[in-house]
């Protein structure tokens, strides 16, 4: 029997702070949750929990250069899974284990109908990995650019517990959600994106080939053009003259700041900006809330520590502004404060969000408070999406229009004049 020390806290929110004994860590983690506390840190007793921490940042970075060093070795998996390909295997993956089929033998079966041809590689090696003695969360820390943090988090402490089959349906069903959201969100944008993308490529067509046409047409007459036509030739004149400058120069400036936005001050400034935009801010705020959520909510629910939870759900947020929030609230916490407490004073969590935990820490429902939340936020993000571009629909076509209608007064103004100097 090993001795676990455990930082949780009561219903009432009082931090306990004692040890127990188990066989396993994960013994000793339901029979904290039996007792109904909220488990914030879990360790051994020869172990620190400053130096814990300290310990899977460096096994995760092993972990990045040995999936490095594979790579090398075995394929290249260098292009992107999309979440609904990766949602597909999931489920897949959850109802053969399920159904009582060994875990290799499933992966295997699945992928050898797999049409994607990443994710196709990526189990034949995950098969080949199983087969030489590896453990599934080992074989999903090779992969990190299939698997996020949170999969790893979630298959190891399945593994522990013996709840791989209920693990994988949870996983399955938080990609079906995420992808069901990216999907009706990249569907409502389709269209208002190629009305876009064609009144660039009609604008472009006009200002390079068309109008340098009826400048010289009306070079020739000699006389005296309308004020409006002569500011939109010049334009236009300028523009064509120095294409090729504009180009380049716009090309090295968002080459600029791309390169600044991979950089980390980059990155966080780029995600603040983000955030701070009207309107699309408090949209994309409302998303990234609702990833958080869902996170921390199956995370919490398999049974994994507050503090672990917030360490890698603070990753699946996608933005450096929240990530560092995160963390700072999980610093809090392990100081002593609750967690409502904590994410209140972070600043950036809406009292909602506040409010809603506070809820489910003193009724001890805090996975389902959290389910809750998630699903509120989708359906809001779902909505303003919605609402915005069945605004911006009638507002770039009455951009295009307006346009055109300028172009079209540039060209006829000149020839009424002509006209009426005739009569």
């Amino acid at each position: 029997m090993a001795i676990f020390s455990y930082i949780a806290k009561t219903n009432e929110g009082k931090e306990v702070r004692s040890s127990l004994e188990g066989s396993t860590r994960l013994e000793a983690l339901e029979s904290l949750r039996k007792k109904g506390l909220t488990v914030i840190d879990l360790y051994s007793a020869e172990e620190k929990s400053a130096s814990q921490t300290k310990v899977q940042l460096e096994k995760k970075k092993q972990a990045a250069e040995e999936s490095k060093k594979n790579k090398r070795k075995s394929f290249s998996f260098s292009s992107k899974v999309k979440m609904t390909d990766l949602a597909v295997f999931c489920r897949q993956l959850a109802i053969s284990v399920n159904a009582g089929v060994p875990l290799r033998d499933a992966i295997e079966g699945i992928g050898m109908e797999l049409e994607h041809p990443v994710l196709k590689r990526v189990s034949e090696d995950m098969v080949q990995q199983l087969h030489d003695g590896k453990s599934f969360s080992e074989v999903i820390a090779a992969h990190p650019k299939v698997f996020n943090e949170m999969f790893y988090g979630l298959t190891k402490v399945a593994e522990e517990s013996g709840k791989l089959p209920e693990t994988l349906s949870q996983l399955a069903a938080y990609l079906e959600k995420s992808d069901r959201l990216q999907r009706r969100i990249k569907a409502m944008a389709a269209y208002p994106m190629f009305i876009g993308v064609f009144f660039v490529i009609v604008c472009l067509i006009m200002t390079l080939f068309i109008l340098p046409q009826f400048t010289d047409i009306f070079g020739g007459f000699g006389a005296d053009l309308p004020f409006f036509t002569r500011l939109v030739f010049s334009v236009n004149n300028f523009f064509v003259n120095n294409f090729l400058l504009i180009f380049i120069g716009t090309v090295l400036f968002i080459t600029a700041v791309v390169m600044y936005g991979k950089t980390e001050s980059g990155s966080y400034r780029k995600d603040q900006l983000k955030l701070n935009m009207p309107y699309a801010g408090g949209c994309l705020k409302k998303y990234i809330l609702a990833r958080f959520c869902r996170s921390m909510s199956i995370m919490v629910n398999s049974g994994v520590p507050i503090s672990n939870a917030l360490e890698i759900c603070a990753d699946a947020t996608g933005n450096q502004l929240v990530k560092r929030n995160v963390l700072g609230v999980r610093e809090m916490i392990m100081t002593g404060n609750r967690i409502a407490a904590s994410l209140d004073k972070a600043g950036i969590f809406p009292g909602l969000v506040v409010r809603m935990v506070s809820v489910g820490e003193d009724s001890g429902q805090l996975p389902e408070v959290l389910d809750n939340v998630s699903d509120l936020y989708e359906d809001q993000v779902e909505v303003s999406v919605m609402t915005s571009m069945a605004l911006f629909e009638p507002l770039i076509i009455c951009v295009f229009g307006a346009f055109i209608l300028m172009l079209v007064l540039a060209i006829y103004l000149p020839i009424f004049t002509v006209s009426m100097n005739v009569r």
